[in-house]
């Protein structure tokens, strides 16, 4: 699933030639498999598993399963967190393409070369560049999440390089043409993308999931936290954190052309009074968060307060964005009654006068889309 980090594993690791017993006392998983385990007792897969050779030459197992005390995925696994073992190098598994040495393109193929000659090729090309046209004729192609930008998730120095030592200005990444968020002006607007804590779908009244199968790409996410919630099984937690507010029933709405699997298991855990399909037709999100806008404004139910004294011109963006509800309609192929009832679940004032505690989530499904 996409871009879920702090997942929870332990790693056990032991020389290939020895095993453990099945009782409790002769296994590291303390379990009993001398006897039918209860089901999910333990999540354990082939990918989860791999032999390789260490530094010192010998071979070991190992073996990586999720961590039932993490409270991200609460002993579940993801796509990618469930296949940390198998895709560790070893010469007969999935990981025997891995480079060995730098490559150089030379007439139309890679060819193998040494550190030496790739880095005195490297900066010779480069030191050319900067002598002769400056930090300006560079320019990097990158890969996200660390690499591009100087961040810490996977390669710190690349960043360090680029925009500390060459100074460039002419830096793509991912999806983007440039630097810059895949969130569209969300930065501009003031709120940084993954701004969102985990507990806030098991918190929220209302979440408003956008573009985002969760239950099929971020199932610990949607099963460890909106799940419960959905299922009435956080409401104590909720009246605690908010205490003297109306807690009703979680519901959710989905922004989504297609009927996913997502909104099936979310109308069995809340039932189908709690869950809302907004079947917009593709493309036309702007308008329906457009017309959402216009109609709240209308009722009066935004935040006087919180937007004079922390954002500037909203009164010239209402009136370049107003749309009716009847104009929504016609634009998304939703009819009027279900846009009314969005507005009302998301953002109307509560029995007890509070606003609704109302979570966006959105994925690329939005985010990577052409609106």
């Amino acid at each position: 699933h996409f871009c879920i980090v702090g997942c929870g594993y332990h790693v056990y690791k032991w020389p290939e030639n020895q095993e453990g017993g099945r009782a409790p006392e002769e296994n590291a998983l303390g379990l009993d498999f001398r006897t039918q385990l209860p089901p999910l007792a333990v999540v354990m897969t082939p990918a989860m598993q791999n032999t390789i050779t260490d530094k010192d030459g010998k071979r070991y197992n190992i073996m990586i399963v999720p961590d039932k005390q993490c409270s991200v995925n609460q002993g579940q696994s993801s796509t990618r967190g469930g296949q940390l073992a198998k895709v560790m190098y070893n010469p007969e598994g999935v990981g025997r393409e891995r480079l060995r040495s730098p490559r150089v393109y030379v007439a139309d193929q890679w060819v193998d070369t040494s550190w030496d000659e790739a880095l005195a090729l490297y900066a010779g090309v480069t030191k050319k560049i900067l002598d002769n046209d400056g930090p300006g004729a560079l320019a990097f192609d990158c890969f996200d999440h660390g690499g591009a930008g100087g961040g810490f998730e996977n390669t710190w120095g690349t960043g360090k390089l680029m925009f500390t030592a060459l100074k460039t200005p002419l830096v793509r990444i991912h999806n983007r043409p440039a630097y810059n968020s895949e969130c569209h002006a969300t930065r501009e607007m003031g709120i940084g993308e993954l701004n969102n804590s985990y507990e806030d779908g098991e918190l929220a009244d209302v979440i408003v999931a956008i573009g985002c199968n969760s239950y099929e790409t971020q199932t610990n996410y949607f099963l460890a936290h909106w799940l419960p919630n959905l299922q009435g099984q956080t409401v104590d937690k909720r009246k605690q954190r908010f205490p003297g507010e109306s807690i009703p029933p979680a519901k959710v709405i989905f922004v989504d052309p297609r009927r996913t699997p997502t909104i099936a298991v979310a109308e069995q855990a809340a039932g189908k009074d709690n869950v809302l399909h907004l079947d917009i037709e593709p493309g036309s999100d702007i308008a329906l968060f457009n017309g959402l806008l216009t109609y709240v404004v209308e009722q009066e139910w935004h935040d006087k307060e919180f937007i004079s004294a922390h954002t500037k011109g909203f009164e010239q963006a209402l009136q370049a964005n107003r749309v009716s509800l009847e104009e929504t309609s016609r634009l998304t192929g939703v009819p009027v009654d279900k846009l009314k009832r969005a507005a009302e679940w998301a953002y109307k004032p509560k029995a007890s006068g509070h606003r609704p505690h109302t979570m966006h989530a959105y994925e690329k499904g939005l985010i990577w889309g052409n609106d």
